[in-house]
């Protein structure tokens, strides 16, 4: 998904900073816009992707701990219900 994100901002990036190269003519000022659009797309593009992705995957990992957690916990009272000794502590 972050990976998604940045090839998708880095593409909108490209496409905007040649539209002065294709629309105008090749002057020093097209240049360093191509390239100042580039770099500032990619920036914002990647501090996206790492903000978004960052707090993506954190939410996604602790539901997945969560659910496994509960899972461990109902077993565990089941075996102590039963009165099953294979995994008390000494």
């Amino acid at each position: 998904m972050v990976r998604t994100i940045a090839w998708g901002g880095l593409t909108v990036g490209v496409i905007v900073a040649l539209l002065p190269l294709a629309f105008g003519g090749v002057a020093w000022w097209n240049v360093t816009a191509f390239f100042g659009l580039l770099a500032f797309f990619y920036l914002l593009s990647a501090n996206l992707a790492n903000s978004l992705g960052d707090a993506m995957g954190y939410r996604w990992g602790q539901a997945i701990v969560r659910r496994e957690w509960e899972r461990f916990i109902a077993e565990r009272d089941a075996q102590t219900a039963k009165g099953d000794p294979s995994n008390r502590r000494m």
